[in-house]
């Protein structure tokens, strides 16, 4: 397949995605933006290097599975109580914090910590230009707005604080390092720039690799098709091989677990190839190593644990809901019903 087939077959592939209505309105069309900004960049990138790679940075296009076998499916808010709350509707969940605390987006433009066992809020940052993308630990959160890099303390107070420029419009991963600031961008390894200040220069042993959840990158290939062949601890360059199981493509990995097809079916397996079966619309990287999301149930892959949850409905039938960082939220009596990951206890 040419280059130029390749790029008509990652933006079939954007286009189709618009017909998942697991997400919430507008979510669908940030994607969109995002990946053909993705394609574009990427695009350049492989003329000018005279690459033959196929542009696209879109997750493999899972199809829903209702035949296969699994384990008893179960409510999320049964199974994992301590983990399902629900937020003001004013609120926009972001990203797991801890097992009580997530980011939120609140409605005048300001990043907002909400304490589930409380119940309430406070504002840690206000932004002037909305974040395209956001990354969060215990400590701060830091988010990139027009080419800048921001940061501000989740305890502290004071505001958001310019960290500095990060170069590439390509940017498609970001993530918080003790005093680092790290990213990734699609044919151009993992960098990182001090959050108190510094020049942004590629981590060591990084190039060529993309985020997955700090510390860990990989060789992520442009082809929706093709699979890693090893997942990186950027920390101390240990290696994990990626091997599909058979008839596999399109791994998306962990350094422990993996999503990828099988014909029209998704899979879940292990890196090394171990303990594959089929699953049911899931798809992605793994949070924390461990969690998949899709068609409106979670896998826990450490205990073979599936959980669903309803949605919103919607008037043809189905339910809409959306994700982020450790979060799977959708709207629910006036409020937004939150499912926090981070809470779920480890096995």
């Amino acid at each position: 397949m040419t280059t130029e087939e390749k790029l008509a077959e990652a933006l079939r592939i954007i286009a189709d995605r618009a017909e998942d209505r697991d997400v919430l309105p507008g979510v669908l069309a940030g994607r969109r933006r995002r990946a053909q900004r993705r394609t574009r960049g990427a695009l350049a990138a492989v003329c000018a290097a005279v690459l033959v790679w196929v542009v696209t940075a879109v997750w493999p296009v899972p199809r829903v599975d209702t035949a296969g076998p699994g384990p008893e499916r179960n409510a999320v808010e049964r199974v994992w109580p301590q983990a399902v709350f629900t937020l003001p509707a004013r609120s926009r969940p972001v990203a797991a914090i801890s097992a009580t605390e997530v980011l939120v987006r609140g409605e005048r433009g300001t990043f907002e910590v909400y304490d589930a066992a409380s119940r309430s809020s406070r504002t840690v940052a206000a932004f002037g230009q909305a974040p395209r993308l956001v990354a969060v630990d215990r400590e701060r959160v830091a988010w990139l707005a027009g080419g800048q890099a921001w940061v501000a303390s989740l305890r502290a107070g004071g505001g958001a604080r310019k960290v500095g420029p990060v170069p590439g419009e390509n940017v498609d991963r970001l993530a918080l390092a003790g005093r680092d600031l790290v990213w990734s961008a699609p044919l151009d390894g993992v960098w990182r720039m001090r959050i108190d200040g510094g020049v942004p220069e590629r981590v060591p042993g990084a190039k060529g690799l993309q985020l997955v959840e700090w510390p860990w990158a990989t060789d992520e290939p442009l082809d929706v098709r093709a699979s890693p062949a090893r997942v990186v601890d950027l920390r101390t360059g240990a290696a994990v091989k990626v091997r599909p199981a058979p008839g596999v493509e399109g791994l998306r990995c962990g350094p422990t677990w993996c999503t990828g097809t099988r014909g029209n079916r998704t899979v879940v397996q292990r890196s090394d190839g171990s303990r594959s079966e089929v699953r049911r619309g899931l798809r992605g990287y793994p949070y924390r190593d461990r969690f998949f999301t899709g068609s409106g149930e979670i896998y826990d892959a450490r205990t073979r644990t599936t959980v669903t949850f309803e949605g919103t409905p919607l008037p043809s039938g189905g339910r809409q809901w959306s994700a982020g960082d450790g979060v799977v939220f959708w709207a629910q009596d006036g409020g937004v019903r939150v499912v926090n990951l981070a809470a779920v206890p480890q096995p």
